[in-house]
Order: structure tokens, then sequence, then C-alpha cells
């Protein structure tokens, strides 16, 4: 049951049995919250589909990712990983390792300072994070391309809006 003039979907039809088996709960949250968990589904199998493309696990393109945006030499220190990726130190050194086994990053150290390290993308890695975006924008914008470019900046400053309140919190 849709009330807002629109299309119905399962979000519609859960929020409704609620409302009739517990009137004296508001399931509202439902309507925003369950449709976020259903697109977060669809959006992990567009993500791992587009990484899996070129030869990357999600975590894997996360890293390189990481890597590229930070420009020429594609290169940050194993605790940029930790703060901006939200992961353990143990499972970032297995996951440098897989990297390098793979011949998508390197280890060095500071030419000056040789107790700092760096993990840098390779030439392969820089390119299979490339083709790799190219193709996860493509299915994002697919995603969204029924919606105004007006709704999406709205949905994207209420998303935004939302997150604030975790900004450094773990997932």
């Amino acid at each position: 049951m849709n009330t807002s003039g629109g299309h119905s979907d399962e979000v519609d039809e859960i929020v409704a049995a609620w409302k009739r088996e517990r009137q004296d709960l508001d399931s509202s949250p439902l309507e925003i919250f369950s449709r976020l968990l259903r697109l977060n589904r669809h959006l992990d199998k567009f993500r791992r589909q587009a990484f899996a493309a070129h030869g990357l696990d999600v975590w894997e393109f996360e890293m390189l990712s990481l890597l590229r945006r930070q420009g020429e030499p594609y290169q940050a220190q194993p605790s940029q990983f930790m703060s901006e990726l939200l992961v353990a130190s143990g499972t970032l050194t297995h996951r440098i390792n897989t990297m390098v086994e793979r011949g998508h990053a390197i280890r060095h150290q500071d030419s000056r300072d040789r107790r700092i390290k760096y993990v840098r993308a390779t030439p392969l890695g820089i390119t299979k994070s490339d083709r790799a975006m190219e193709d996860l924008l493509r299915s994002e914008a697919a995603m969204v391309q029924h919606i105004s470019a007006e709704d999406q900046h709205t949905m994207s400053r209420i998303l935004r809006d939302m997150l604030v309140p975790f900004s450094g919190e773990t997932a």
C-alpha cells in the first residue's frame, strides 16, 4: 500500500503488515531503512561484479582506490588504510601481502627515514582499479538514471546528514 502515489514495493507490504499487526508501533522508519538495506544488496552485487570483471575483490578495489586518489606516486602508509578503510592491523597485513602477490602493489621504505613504510600501487593495480571504477560508475549511474538531478542531489544531502553522526566510528 503506497501512500506517495508512486509505485508500490515489498517494503510497502512489510510496513502495512506491521501497521496491521502492531498499531502501537511507529513503523515509518522501515520505509527508509528497509529500502536502504535492499538498495545496499543491489549495490553490493553491482560492485562485486564490476570488480570481479577486473580480477579484484571489493576490499582490494577499496585499497587500490585509496592509493589512486593519493595521486602520483599512488602510495600510502598502512595507517591510512586502517583509519580510512577501518581495517584492523592483522587484516591489513594479509591484504597487503595478497595485493603484492597479485602484482597490484609493492611495499617500500621512505628513502630518508627507513622506519616509514609505504604501500604503492603498481601500474597493473592502477589500470585495474581505473577500469573497475569506470564499470562501477556506469552501473551506479544506471541505478539512478530515472531520478532527476535535483532529487539525486537531495538524496545525497539527506544521506550525508544521516551519516554525519557516525563519522569516525567503525561500522
